[in-house]
């Protein structure tokens, strides 16, 4: 996983409103996954959960699968152009707008979710 280890030095701050101090769920999320918006209480806390349930970080990576199966399956065979996600949480690999547009660069995307870290996302796709 590229999230492990400690916070590389050179990463851009967090804005000033946001605790790093303490885990945070989206955060966590983003470490199972292998991103890079994780700091070090995410990361310990990644792996408590990895050893006390060794098979969470498996279960994230298959609920991006899906959704890239669904999204795949609802702009091929049902025509689908416009999305809502709600509760996105951090950019990842495989977003919802990058897998339908790689089918249907008309697809739109709104993301919505309340998470202070949603400063890293833009609020609509129309790429």
């Amino acid at each position: 996983m590229t999230g492990s280890g400690p916070v590389p030095a050179d990463r851009e701050s967090p804005p000033p409103d946001i605790d790093i101090s303490v885990a945070h769920v989206a955060r966590v999320y983003d470490y199972w996954l292998g991103g890079k918006t994780n700091f070090t209480p995410d990361q310990v806390a990644a792996r408590a959960a990895m050893r006390a349930a060794p098979h969470v970080a498996e279960g994230v990576r298959g609920n991006r699968a899906f959704l890239a199966r669904a999204v795949r399956y609802l702009v091929g065979q049902a025509g689908v152009r416009q999305f809502l996600d709600i509760g996105t949480g951090i950019p990842a690999a495989d977003n919802t707008h990058e897998v339908a547009q790689a089918m249907a660069r008309e697809c739109r995307v709104v993301y919505v979710d309340n998470d202070p870290m949603r400063t890293t996302r833009p609020a609509s796709s129309s790429c």
